[in-house]
């Protein structure tokens, strides 16, 4: 009996060295969220807004920077509040003026709506100070699932300094432009919709 608690004694100790060498996270100096710049109203029909897809790298919380080399790297010191395309689909959602005919809302609401925004971030990085932003955009009638109309949009931004902050800022403005872009086709296209 002795020796079994001897045994467990040193297992346990054991174990407890080796949580200990696991790295401690790294937390980041400063979150950033893309916001709504403007508040767009004439939205006439419900639309639903899709978080847009990308590639998982600039899908995620990191913020990428794209090196001499095409190289992608993470930019340290600063992160997304949330994913990168979440963050972009609140800020279109967010873009649009309450207590209009229709409504922008997200897919998981579950609501019944006449039209679909889907979207797909194809650049969304710093180069240097500069940040860019490129998505292409489609709007659906969900009934027949027939595009409506399909656009590209962009946005770049340069940085005040090339601190990683400054740098963050410039490309937290970039992805906000894009989504106010993106929430101005919605209301373009569907002006005269009937």
């Amino acid at each position: 009996m002795t020796l079994k608690l001897i045994s467990i004694g040193l297992l346990s100790a054991m174990l407890t060295g080796c949580l200990s060498v696991l790295p401690e996270p790294v937390a980041p100096d400063a979150l950033y969220s893309v916001e709504a710049k403007t508040s767009l109203s004439g939205l006439q029909h419900d639309v639903i807004i899709r978080e847009p897809e990308a590639a998982r790298l600039m899908a995620g919380q990191g913020m990428v920077s794209r090196g001499a080399d095409s190289g992608l790297r993470m930019v340290s010191g600063v992160e997304w509040s949330g994913p990168a395309t979440r963050e972009i689909q609140l800020a279109m959602i967010d873009s649009f003026k309450t207590g209009e005919p229709g409504n922008a809302v997200p897919p998981e609401l579950g609501i019944l709506a006449q039209y679909e925004l889907a979207s797909r971030v194809s650049e969304l990085h710093l180069q240097g100070e500069t940040a860019v932003c490129e998505m292409v955009v489609s709007l659906i009638a969900t009934q027949d699932r027939s595009l409506i109309a399909h656009t590209e949009i962009a946005a770049q931004q340069t940085a005040t300094s090339r601190s990683s902050a400054d740098r963050a800022v410039a490309l937290k403005q970039a992805a906000s432009s894009c989504a106010a872009q993106a929430s101005a086709f919605v209301i373009e296209t569907l002006q005269d919709a009937p």
